[in-house]
């Protein structure tokens, strides 16, 4: 694979798990993308060079025969290396079946990155690059194609049915639902109680799971996504501070702002003012500097 080659597809007969485009490039030095939120699965795999992807607030240094997941809804940044910017492939699908699929394949935005078999993806992803757009039969060679490439990215080791009733496989499962009704429903006045009687389990029982597997509690996750939200409307939208505050979830502006100022040592609209007076500055070299505002504040 060589250059750069792009291919937006229209498959919509199969709802379970379908393709919406796919392609591979190869970037220039500091090529970036984001913070975004894109509409459905991404998987890259790096055929060669390295660069930063940043997901949940942890930067991942990728490199050659590594891949990146981005799942819908989820913020996301990434960026190729200055000196040696790495050259990806990538193939978007999404449908009915494809949470669960990525389930059982056991990647998600909290474990993002993969391996898979090289020769295997790159030939899979060409024969996807090499249908024509339209025509029912190049759908079907389509569908093939994308299972074949879950298939080739999927670890040997999985899971047997025989531990499907497994306390660790239930626990995976609680904490996939808690996160998932989490980045759902952040934007109303959701607490962890609501959280841990959505999945019928203690509040206790889900703080640990969270604190085991994560590194942090459900209140956290919560307010790390209610406020990670909030950033990029602050950023992007002309609405109020206090309207901002109620969109992701905050019941007063007060609470808002002792929370926003917290986390990044700084008020929302004194952070407003921030990226406003800095948007020369580039989004990774502010991400950067947010970190750090993060870090000093904890």
């Amino acid at each position: 694979m060589e250059g750069t080659n792009f291919k937006l597809f229209n498959d919509q007969t199969f709802s379970d798990c379908f393709i919406n485009f796919a392609g591979h490039e190869e970037c220039s030095p500091g090529h970036r993308f984001g913070p975004a939120i894109r509409p459905c699965y991404i998987i890259h795999f790096i055929l060669n060079g390295k660069g930063k992807f940043f997901c949940l607030d942890v930067e991942y240094d990728l490199g050659e025969n590594q891949a990146f997941l981005i799942e819908p809804s989820a913020m996301t940044f990434y960026q190729a290396d200055f000196e040696d910017p790495w050259h990806y492939l990538w193939v978007a699908f999404k449908g009915d079946k494809a949470v669960d699929i990525m389930k059982r394949i056991g990647i998600s935005s909290a474990n993002p990155v993969l391996s898979g078999d090289r020769e295997k993806i790159i030939a899979i992803t060409e024969a996807i690059l090499n249908t024509d757009s339209s025509g029912f039969k190049e759908e079907l060679k389509r569908q093939s194609l994308l299972y074949e490439f879950l298939s080739a990215i999927c670890p040997d080791t999985m899971y047997s049915e025989s531990l499907s009733q497994s306390t660790e496989l239930r626990n995976n499962n609680y904490l996939v639902r808690a996160v998932e009704f989490i980045q759902n429903n952040f934007y109303n006045q959701i607490g962890v109680t609501d959280v841990s009687s959505h999945l019928g389990i203690s509040r206790n029982y889900l703080f640990t799971l969270f604190k085991n597997t994560m590194g942090h509690s459900p209140s956290e996750y919560l307010t790390y996504c209610r406020l990670n939200r909030a950033c990029h409307m602050l950023d992007d939208s002309a609405l109020s501070v206090e309207n901002v505050a109620y969109s992701c979830g905050y019941d007063s502006l007060s609470v808002f702002s002792k929370a926003f100022k917290h986390k990044y040592g700084m008020t929302p609209s004194a952070y407003r003012k921030l990226k406003y007076e800095n948007d020369k500055m580039s989004d990774l070299e502010f991400n950067r500097f947010i970190k750090r505002m993060d870090k000093d504040t904890k």
